[in-house]
């Protein structure tokens, strides 16, 4: 696996704060995060994918079980 840097800027305190704790593995909890914050982020679009592509498709008259049912005897 490859890796890449990645810098951000933080306040002086929070960077203080975080060489205090230095049991922490910093690299894996940030990666962790994105990793997070990238699926919730890609969830949130397939979502909105879905609703576009819903509202594009016509509502049957009539009700989901009957259309079932005809299905399956046509099976």
């Amino acid at each position: 696996m490859s890796t890449e840097t990645f810098s951000i800027r933080i306040r002086k305190e929070l960077k203080a704060k975080i060489k205090a704790l230095k049991h922490v593995k910093w690299q894996k909890e940030i990666e962790k995060f994105i990793e997070d914050r990238i699926r919730l982020e890609e969830l949130k679009q397939t979502l909105n994918n879905i609703d576009e592509t819903l509202k594009n498709i016509k509502k049957s008259k009539q009700p989901a079980w009957k259309t079932i049912r005809e299905f399956r005897e046509k099976l």
